[in-house]
């Protein structure tokens, strides 16, 4: 166990809120502690085993709030690792059931997705990954996806998604720009004895072109949006677009857009609380 963790803690006005909640969702998958307001900033908390994380999180963050105010301190374990350890408790999504590494042989079984949750996004647990995997699952008991087919999970964080599409029978590519998730995703992948499934550093460019029947991108919506193009050309003919990572309203929309505008058709969307998913499937 370590001895001390790193506290960042993030000071912004509540104008940032929705944004800087958004990049949580992303960097610090595993939970936030709320301080409320002060001094007319919302305050909030993030626990991290990895000292440079704050950096990482901080240049994050001042994308969509340049005023956001990042400041670190070390604090000892204590008991916070057992409390962590107890959040992440088993999750049924779907036909596939999430369990941390150390509950496993407990929860065994052909649809069982075996994740450490490390500093890497994606432990089934926030609305975005669920929705994902939520998707995944309906379209592979439609038999619009299965084996024989190869998948591009494209901010891969914990490699929950690929695991999951792993499951289903499908080979392929998970890519992060995040060498701290490349490393988590590859471990999970490993300790679930994962086929077919290649990880790496890197970004969509990374990937060749109208070679997946499947992509997946859970992440921001701007750079959804700003990766439309290059997103949309690494599908076959026919192939299907899962989008998460967006706000359920007019970022659904806007994102929505981005794509059809590029000729792909209206995809499903479905929403959990504040989040939504888009499901394209091209022609």
């Amino acid at each position: 166990m370590t001895d001390k963790l790193t506290r960042i803690h993030l000071a912004f006005p509540p104008s940032c809120e929705d944004m800087v909640t958004m990049v949580l969702a992303l960097h610090a998958s595993w939970g936030w502690e709320d301080e409320g307001m002060r001094d007319g900033l919302r305050h909030l908390v993030v626990h991290s085993t990895l000292p440079e994380h704050a950096a990482r999180l901080h240049a994050a963050l001042s994308e969509v709030c340049p005023s956001v105010d990042v400041s670190t301190s070390s604090v000892d374990n204590a008991d916070w690792n057992a409390a962590w350890r107890q959040f992440f408790s088993p999750l049924s999504i779907g036909r596939f059931t999430v369990v941390p590494s150390w509950l496993a042989a407990e929860h065994a079984g052909p649809w069982t997705l075996v994740i450490e949750p490390k500093m890497a996004f994606g432990t089934g647990h926030h609305a975005t990954t669920a929705l994902c995997l939520e998707a995944l699952d309906a379209l592979a008991q439609e038999g619009a996806i299965g084996p024989g087919q190869r998948f591009l999970d494209l901010g891969t964080g914990s490699g929950i998604l690929a695991l999951a599409a792993s499951r289903l029978g499908l080979t392929g590519l998970a890519l992060d720009i995040d060498s701290v998730a490349v490393d988590n995703a590859a471990e999970n992948l490993a300790v679930n004895k994962a086929q077919g499934v290649e990880v790496r550093t890197g970004t969509i460019t990374d990937a060749p072109t109208a070679h997946f029947h499947l992509v997946l991108a859970n992440i921001l919506a701007g750079p959804l949006m700003d990766m439309a193009r290059d997103i949309t050309a690494r599908l076959l003919p026919g192939g299907i677009l899962i989008l998460s990572g967006i706000l359920a309203g007019e970022q659904a929309l806007a994102v929505e857009t981005a794509y059809t505008d590029l000729g792909l058709p209206s995809p499903q969307r479905h929403t959990q609380g504040e989040w939504a998913s888009l499901v394209f499937r091209t022609a």
